[in-house]
């Protein structure tokens, strides 16, 4: 084969799986074929309803080394951060008494963003599909400016 046909071939090949990567078709089903979830209307736990003393006890027989894996991150200015966001620490002094015993004291100021910053597990209001969180809920009965009334990450 020479060399413009195999070139020629890795273009069109590329070409077709740009497409392809471009062009996502996969739709989730209708609200009416997933909902109520298997556990109910009311469910805000998901998968997490397989959780249970039972399950936690079959998990304990795959432990071989006893190892501890740390999943958290300190939260500081060199950890593991998406994108443009900050992580930011300013110490600052903000009493020193002046009685004899010239106890003072310091406070942290942090300025960041929440999400996307160290360790974060996300939960059922981070994704939707459309205007429907998990199990059907809809966003706009759930959502407040301060956060959401239902489907929080204490569930999980």
């Amino acid at each position: 084969m020479g060399r413009f046909t195999v070139v020629t071939l890795a273009v069109i090949m590329l070409t077709g799986s740009i497409d392809t990567a471009q062009a996502q078709s996969w739709k989730p089903p209708a609200d009416g074929q997933r909902c109520p979830s298997k556990w109910g209307a009311g469910d805000e736990r998901g998968s997490a309803n397989h959780m249970k003393p039972e399950t936690v006890l079959r998990a304990t027989r795959l432990i071989k080394s006893g190892e501890v894996i740390e999943l958290g991150h300190v939260l500081s200015a060199d950890m593991p951060i998406s994108g443009t966001r900050q992580f930011n620490v300013h110490t600052k002094r903000t009493f020193m008494n002046p009685q004899s015993n010239r106890r003072g004291s310091n406070e942290e100021l942090v300025t960041s963003e929440i999400g996307q910053v160290g360790t974060q597990l996300d939960g059922f209001t981070h994704q939707t599909i459309g205007d429907s969180l998990y199990n059907c809920v809809k966003l706009d009965d759930v959502q407040t400016r301060t956060g959401f009334k239902k489907l929080g990450i204490e569930n999980v």
